[in-house]
């Protein structure tokens, strides 16, 4: 799969999977907002997963979600972000 079809996947999975928030796509990931407030970017790295202040701000069950997906799908690990 092509790197951009695959980060059209991820978006579409985070769109879903964050349902309450709003999934903007960014250069270098996506810009996460709750209703009015801005909670920040996430990016997932390779090296270090999913990383950013939008991550840290999730309640742990979706982060859970997040770590899972990363670890069992194939479109994440072949994306470059």
């Amino acid at each position: 799969m092509k790197p951009q079809h695959n980060l059209e996947q991820l978006t579409l999975y985070l769109t879903q999977t964050l349902s309450e928030y709003e999934v903007i796509p960014a250069n270098w990931g996506w810009h996460i907002h709750k209703g009015d407030k801005y909670c920040g970017h996430l990016e997932y790295q390779k090296a270090k997963g999913w990383q950013g202040r939008a991550f840290h701000c999730l309640p742990n069950k979706l982060k859970q979600q997040l770590k899972n997906f990363a670890q069992s799908s194939y479109s994440i690990r072949s994306a470059t972000i």
